[in-house]
């Protein structure tokens, strides 16, 4: 009996040891490429961009992703979503840097998250068309740490589509969002615009105003993911 409690108590406090060393071996490790995730509106972790971050790591021995945590929701607003995103996110992809300076980074927003990334790296900030507004932030400088560390970006049906970028992919190409970048914003995201890459369908009424398929804002992932991945590791 009493060895039985023995090894009752001895399992139990291996199985409470157990993951404190996992996560200080996490917090220890480094990645050669680590991708940072922001998903869309009511997704769970990791969302959809979970298929582009196989398409990325695939054949790269350490590669590893985090999400960017943030609410990703409309309640009680869209904006204090997005504001409490681009808090985050920069500490996170910020922190990541610090820690592991030769680590190649990547940054990845779906819808909501999209615009995440976007207002992360070349500011954001104002009124949306969402009837609310954020504060204005600065975005990352392209030519100094974390903004020097990040090698691709990409977003998926981004809300701030701004038209005939030379990043803009897809059939969407030449459509504006439903809140578009427009002076400064655009012009401080376009210093990334060498490792950048936006993915919007025509058909989606998000990135691209009027458009009316509804299943094109969902549809990013079954057709574009490889294609992703590959444009990233010519980048890499």
């Amino acid at each position: 009996m009493l060895a039985a409690t023995v090894l009752s108590s001895l399992s139990l406090l291996l199985a409470l040891a157990a993951p404190a060393v996992k996560a200080e071996e996490r917090r220890a490790n480094c990645d050669s490429v680590h991708v940072f995730l922001a998903r869309g509106t009511n997704e769970p972790y990791p969302g959809r961009q979970s298929a582009v971050v196989s398409a990325i790591c695939n054949g790269i021995s350490n590669c590893g992703y985090e999400d960017i945590t943030y609410p990703a929701s409309t309640s009680p607003s869209y904006c204090n979503s997005v504001e409490a995103g681009i808090i985050g996110g920069t500490s996170q992809i910020s922190a990541y840097a610090n820690r592991c300076p030769n680590a190649k980074l990547v940054l990845s927003g779906y819808s909501q998250g999209a615009q995440l990334i976007g207002d992360i790296l070349g500011g954001g900030g104002g009124d949306t068309a969402l009837g609310c507004s954020t504060p204005i932030n600065t975005g990352l400088n392209p030519f100094s740490s974390p903004g020097n560390k990040i090698l691709a970006a990409l977003l998926f049906g981004d809300p701030r589509h701004t038209a005939n970028q030379a990043y803009n992919a897809a059939s969407g190409a030449f459509s504006d969002g439903i809140n578009p970048r427009t002076g400064t914003q655009l012009t401080s995201l376009n210093r990334f615009s060498n490792v950048l890459r936006s993915w919007c369908l025509s058909g989606d009424f998000i990135c691209a105003r009027g458009g009316s398929d509804p299943n094109a804002h969902t549809s990013y992932f079954n057709i574009f993911s490889i294609e992703a991945g590959y444009w990233v590791k010519t980048k890499l």
